[in-house]
């Protein structure tokens, strides 16, 4: 993506299309979907299912289906939604997929910028970075200059996802020379974490959520979290921005719609999804799950994922890292 298409981006392309609009009082007048570009069971599909009952109930019973589209690294479900009718009725639980897919790829088969509609937030995730417990540093100031004296292997949940793009910035705000802190592809979290508790791995970047019950139980080494804010329950853990100030990586869900949704379908969508986050049932059912949930506009949703898109794509290219 050129810089030019990321000003569009930037000003432009999150701006719900306002052409066509048309009331929303009877919406929604049809089943709506929620499409989860992942299989059933996972923390999105959990989160989606949740909104996905309360919306109903919010609607008076109207249907609200949950549809499991995985496939070709959430591109299945995303294009799904692009090309659906315009009308709010099929939604994408978004995740960090989205805003990394349009940086390292120029062959997706929709437009990010203008076939997309951002409606709310739902939930962020902390992201930290663990060790296996033979691990010498138990810091970031070790694990850097631990890669930049010799290679040093990290992992996460999968290629080209939010964990490996951590590292990949962490990589080059630290200076850690090219070719010493190299990614191990895993396909999920699961078979990463096992290979890191065995020493096969060393370091990974993982959801704070799925690694932490391993950090507590001494299975794991904590070195820092990769938000802004210390961790949940290791606020005695100082956190990579603190070390390299700006240095912020999390996992998100997010609903997104067809681009030409019109504008008042979208401020009734995200308006109801505000409303149902910020409830005491919502936060009741998603306590347990690890997630900071909040809601935002669709103006504030659409300039934040254009950001990171930037970000991501500034980052991508640093690394050569390209879609296969």
């Amino acid at each position: 993506m050129k810089m030019s298409c990321l000003l569009a981006l930037a000003l432009t392309v999150f701006t719900v299309p306002a052409a066509n609009a048309q009331s929303a009082a009877d919406f929604p007048h049809a089943p709506v979907k929620i499409l989860v570009p992942f299989a059933a069971g996972g923390p999105t599909d959990v989160v989606a299912r949740i909104l996905g009952e309360q919306l109903s109930a919010r609607w008076g019973g109207k249907p609200v289906v949950i549809e499991n589209r995985p496939g070709a690294g959430t591109i299945v479900a995303t294009a799904a939604v692009a090309k659906s009718a315009p009308d709010g009725h099929t939604l994408l639980m978004a995740t960090n997929s989205l805003l990394i897919n349009p940086a390292i790829s120029h062959s997706l088969p929709y437009d990010t910028a203008t076939e997309l509609a951002p409606v709310s937030m739902i939930a962020t995730q902390p992201v930290a970075l663990v060790a296996t417990k033979s691990f010498e540093g138990k810091t970031i100031a070790d694990v850097v200059a631990a890669a930049k004296n010799e290679p040093v292997n990290y992992t996460s949940p999968g290629p080209r996802g939010v964990g490996h793009f951590a590292g990949e910035m962490l990589k080059q705000r630290s200076g850690i020379p090219t070719g010493n802190f190299t990614h191990i592809n895993y396909n999920g979290s699961a078979p990463a974490l096992t290979d890191v508790m065995a020493g096969r791995v060393p370091l990974m970047f993982d959801i704070w959520h799925s690694a932490r019950r391993h950090v507590e139980s001494g299975a794991l080494k904590l070195v820092a979290g990769a938000s802004t804010e210390r961790l949940p329950g290791a606020k005695d853990v100082p956190s990579i921005n603190e070390s390299y100030p700006g240095f912020e990586v999390m996992a998100f869900n997010a609903i997104v719609a067809q681009g030409g949704t019109p504008a008042p379908v979208v401020e009734k969508l995200s308006a109801d999804i505000r409303a149902i986050v910020a409830s005491e049932a919502f936060l009741e059912r998603v306590k347990n799950l690890g997630i900071n949930a909040y809601g935002n506009t669709p103006a504030e949703l659409g300039a934040w994922m254009a950001r990171e898109i930037a970000r991501w794509q500034e980052v991508a290219k640093a690394a050569n890292i390209k879609a296969e």
